[in-house]
């Protein structure tokens, strides 16, 4: 009897433990609307950081998605310009607006491709800091 219900209190357990509700996990973030724009006869560097944003971000599904024609994007990232720092270092620069927020920033790199995938990887971050900002003041 006593194994019985040893057996019975071996097989009861993972049944309460599969039916139990399992804690919350964080809420799924939607993806953001994004869009990277250059102003009008933009050179060729600005013109390659707008194209290897924009691949870097459509690439981060579950973060961005590019805005549609005509869309009013959350965020806009503006590649303003590429300009050399004072040691030759190439800069981007460039804003990001959200809402009306709006943050300047200079990016020191050196291969387009590769620092666009970090610009990438860390733009909802700077998004998200840009959205709580103003409540924090």
């Amino acid at each position: 009897m006593i194994a019985t219900l040893a057996l019975a209190s071996l097989f009861a357990a993972p049944a309460v433990a599969a039916q139990a509700p399992v804690a919350a996990a964080p809420a799924k973030v939607a993806p953001m609307s994004v869009q990277v724009q250059a102003p009008a006869g933009a050179d060729a560097g600005v013109q390659a950081w707008v194209k290897e944003l924009r691949a870097a971000l459509e690439a981060r599904k579950d973060e961005f998605r590019l805005a549609k024609a005509g869309e009013k994007p959350e965020l806009l990232v503006r590649v303003d310009s590429v300009g050399k720092a004072q040691d030759g270092t190439p800069v981007l620069n460039g804003a990001l607006l959200l809402g009306k927020t709006t943050r300047q920033f200079a990016y020191g790199f050196t291969d387009v491709r590769v620092e666009a995938e970090k610009l990438a990887r860390n733009l909802r971050k700077f998004a998200d800091q840009m959205k709580t900002a103003p409540a924090a003041r």
